[in-house]
């Protein structure tokens, strides 16, 4: 890239962008990554919890989808840390799901039942059997099912490797000033982006991708292409426990628990759309924590450490993979909702296929954008 042109702009320094960037780099695409922020992974790509799940049964294009991207992850996470030295931690601990009553039990055994019959894993427990995994949770409940093949990742440290390891192969980085106009070849038959505006200066590039999460609509807008991609708040709360009393991710009663690598816990999510506001409330913080108790008892004794809340950028048919509508040079990658982290691997590779090769490995005509 020269002081004002790169081959690729990427508009977006989270996960998605950052994802895409490195893919584009190992295919000796050098793009240059502009965000408003000062640093990558600020937004809803700091504020998740890194569960890396995927338990639908069925092959239609999303289960399909969150299935290579999570079988992806081993591979990625020892390149990231031959190349970076960065550990993103990721841990295949398995999730469990626990129940309280018949109608809980009846869905989850029914998924388990489901999947086992179409080849993939799930194990349904006692009460007893999910004592013996997890002796911390409750005593009342009725029963749980394991998902062995689940994950988590240690998100911020992820988006940081992808960001180095993209810089390493020659990505570069614009970062503290956002895109405010996109300038377009008039004397193109059709529509063209040629350059985007950034602190009053044009950058100039062959193709954009918009991978600017909930705030990604606001950008198609100023091409004359209303996408709806809005945000969708959730809060947070981090304790501490030792020792820590869990080995997997455990969910039930509407949320999940996430014991990390540094002993800490995390209790998410609630799922507010409330616009643009990322206030940790108390009430958010009481539900996660009261559920959290009625899962296991002895969180009622953890040290609170804090609270926060991100932005997810929802897409009422998300996510949101591919040319935007019109354009033959702008690509959109939005609107994950809650699989950004899961989803950043599959979308980093097929997004940097579609740019270099325009066959990407799995078809993306089902999460086409289409105006709204």
């Amino acid at each position: 890239m020269n002081r004002n042109h790169a081959d690729v702009i990427i508009i977006g320094g989270g996960i998605i962008g950052c994802a895409i960037a490195y893919n584009l780099a190992k295919r000796d695409i050098k793009p240059l990554l502009i965000d408003k922020a000062t640093a990558v992974g600020t937004e809803a790509s700091w504020a998740g919890a890194g569960i890396l799940t995927s338990h639908a049964t069925t092959h239609e294009p999303y289960p399909t989808l969150c299935r290579a991207s999570l079988a992806l992850y081993p591979t990625l996470a020892e390149e990231l840390r031959a190349e970076t030295q960065i550990d993103i931690e990721f841990i295949q601990s398995g999730t469990l799901s626990v129940f309280f009553n018949e109608a809980e039990a009846a869905g989850l055994i029914g998924l388990a039942d489901r999947r086992v019959k179409r080849g993939f894993s799930a194990e349904v427990l006692t009460p007893e059997g999910a004592w013996q995994l997890e002796p911390a949770l409750s005593k009342s409940i009725a029963g749980a099912v394991l998902f062995p093949e689940d994950a988590q990742v240690r998100n911020p440290k992820m988006v940081i490797a992808l960001a180095k390891a993209a810089a390493q192969l020659g990505a570069q980085f614009l970062l503290g000033n956002p895109v405010t106009n996109f300038i377009r070849d008039s004397e193109y038959e059709g529509e063209r982006v040629i350059g985007v505006v950034v602190n009053g200066e044009t950058v100039y590039a062959n193709t954009f991708v918009i991978a600017a999460g909930c705030w990604a609509g606001t950008l198609t807008a100023q091409l004359d292409v209303p996408i709806q991609i809005g945000p969708a708040k959730g809060q947070i709360v981090l304790v501490e426990a030792m020792p820590p009393p869990f080995r997997h991710i455990v969910d039930g009663l509407g949320i999940y628990i996430v014991p990390r690598a540094d002993g800490k816990i995390l209790l998410g999510a609630t799922v507010e759309y409330v616009g643009y506001d990322k206030t940790a409330t108390v009430d958010g913080a009481k539900q996660m924590i009261d559920a959290g108790i009625a899962i296991a008892p002895q969180l009622a004794h953890s040290t609170f450490v804090q609270t926060w809340a991100g932005l997810r950028p929802y897409a009422k048919n998300g996510p949101l993979l591919g040319h935007l509508p019109g354009y033959d040079n702008v690509v959109l990658a939005s609107g994950h909702f809650k699989n950004g982290i899961l989803l950043a691997p599959i979308t980093g590779q097929l997004i940097a296929e579609l740019l270099t090769t325009g066959q990407p490995s799995l078809s993306l005509e089902p999460f086409q954008p289409v105006r709204t």
